[in-house]
């Protein structure tokens, strides 16, 4: 049995002369052998468009029409320059996408990068494996560093779709329209995303991100202030959980849930807002009584890597239980509930872990923590899946639930904002 143990982010390793010249030959011979190959190919096909045209060249129109973006645009000679570059980038990115698309090296490419991710341990398209035990979601990676809302959230557009292949859809309409449904029938909604770990702990990607550096996501800051100016109430966890002593113990080495410590931590950051904006009253300490217990558990991003994984992980849980029954409040195990409880946690398996049998345990989960923390009744409706999307339609199919609803804190992963796959489908009217 093998268990994930803590390194120092100064710690680094050493590689040879031979190593880093090879590593660095290889990357040119990459960097500059692919596109001529293509540009080779292409050339002996016909062109992507029968044209004769190599897709490589079509870097030309996207320079071509920026003389006229800079002559037909208003304003200032800065903001024009301004309106040229986004306009540029938006070509790139265009560019890229439609090169990614026809290259001969990318189905030539994915089973050896798969056959050298397992080789030297270095983890695969799903999960990337990091320094000192730390395992990153590759999706999560890609949310963060990746197109994002492109032209959509620059634009200012509302269609819930994106205009680049591989961007993600914008979620504004998808949520400003659940917002809305809400407030007709006199729910107040409370959106809080979980920051992605990588954004939070990065230390575990390489050393120099031990040294705090500006906010990495940047895109999904801005979304959020958009939407909290459009009137969503809401709350921002990532400079809440980088003012905690040691923010890497909110999350899981392994795991792509928060540890125990996490979800506290994200329980009383909902519970300090219900209460803050007069939605719920506090609830008084010794309604509850918290026991601490030691968890070893396999974290789903391990077991993605080696269904077979011999490594664990140690997490130290707080339990809730109701004094007067000896058992925990109703949670995630309880799914909807009864249906009338004035305050509703909607979203992903945020909501679940840790009061799920196949997720680590029962009894010390977000539910049971918010439950002892404002005086209100507390049901949850979390999903295994997209809590953007997935748990949302799943509410608005019960309309009658909506009647006796107070509050809807939506929380679930903040990457689905910029996940390609995430539709963020409105609700058809």
């Amino acid at each position: 049995m093998q268990f994930c143990e803590p390194q120092s982010p100064e710690h680094s390793q050493q590689v040879s002369a031979w190593t880093a010249w090879t590593a660095i030959g290889s990357f040119l011979v990459v960097l500059f052998g692919v596109p001529v190959w293509q540009m080779v190919q292409e050339t002996r096909e016909g062109g992507e468009e029968g044209d004769g045209r190599p897709q490589v060249l079509a870097i030309t129109s996207v320079i071509e029409g920026l003389p006229d973006v800079f002559t037909q645009s208003e304003g200032t000679f800065a903001g024009r320059l301004l309106q040229v570059n986004e306009e540029l980038l938006l070509g790139l990115q265009d560019y890229e996408a439609a090169i990614s698309e026809s290259t001969w090296l990318q189905p030539a490419a994915q089973p050896l990068q798969r056959l050298l991710s397992a080789g030297f341990r270095r983890g695969t398209a799903d999960v990337v494996e990091g320094q000192g035990g730390w395992l990153y979601l590759g999706s999560e990676l890609r949310a963060l560093t990746g197109r994002g809302l492109g032209a959509v959230i620059r634009e200012g557009a509302g269609s819930g779709w994106s205009r680049t292949t591989g961007q993600a859809a914008d979620p504004r309409s998808a949520i400003l329209q659940f917002h809305q449904i809400l407030q007709q029938s006199g729910v107040t909604l409370l959106l809080v995303p979980v920051p992605a770990k990588a954004s939070v702990c990065p230390e575990g990607l390489t050393g120099e991100a031990a040294v705090r550096q500006p906010r990495v996501d940047v895109r999904i800051e801005s979304l959020l202030k958009d939407l909290a100016e459009q009137g969503i109430q809401v709350v921002d966890l990532y400079p809440v959980f980088l003012q905690q002593p040691d923010p890497a113990l909110l999350y899981c080495r392994t795991d792509t849930h928060l540890s125990g410590t996490g979800i506290v931590r994200l329980a009383a950051s909902i519970a300090d807002e219900l209460r803050g904006r007069g939605l719920c009253d506090g609830r008084p300490a010794e309604d509850f009584r918290v026991s601490v217990d030691s968890v070893e558990i396999t974290g789903d991003l391990a077991r993605m890597l080696d269904a077979d994984t011999t490594v664990r992980e140690r997490l130290e849980l707080q339990f809730v239980v109701d004094p007067a029954t000896g058992l925990a409040p109703e949670g995630a195990v309880a799914g909807a509930g009864n249906g009338d409880a004035p305050v509703l946690l909607l979203g992903d398996s945020h909501l679940l872990v840790y009061d799920a049998d196949d997720l680590h345990a029962v009894g010390a989960g977000l539910p049971q923590h918010v439950t002892r923390l404002v005086d209100a009744e507390v049901e949850t409706l979390g999903v295994r899946g997209s809590g953007g999307t997935g748990a949302r339609l799943q509410l608005l199919q019960d309309a009658e639930r909506l009647s006796s609803l107070r509050v809807v804190v939506w929380c679930f992963a903040a990457r689905e904002f910029m996940d390609p796959e995430n539709t963020w489908q409105p609700v058809l009217e």
